[in-house]
């Protein structure tokens, strides 16, 4: 039996920040806790923030 890879096809733009050396060191840690990317924290990170303001 085959497994079934799913992608992610959401448009993605190159976008470059400045972070503190804490900021970064939090970052890695919580990208390898949960197993994924720097770049996919930083994006579940911001979503959740988000939410947790009430903006959509």
């Amino acid at each position: 039996m085959y497994g079934v890879m799913l992608y992610n096809t959401v448009m993605k733009t190159h976008v470059s920040y400045r972070l503190s050396e804490e900021a970064i060191r939090l970052l890695r840690l919580l990208a390898e806790a949960k197993g994924i990317s720097m770049a996919s924290a930083l994006e579940i990170a911001i979503r959740d923030l988000a939410k947790r303001e009430s903006l959509k």
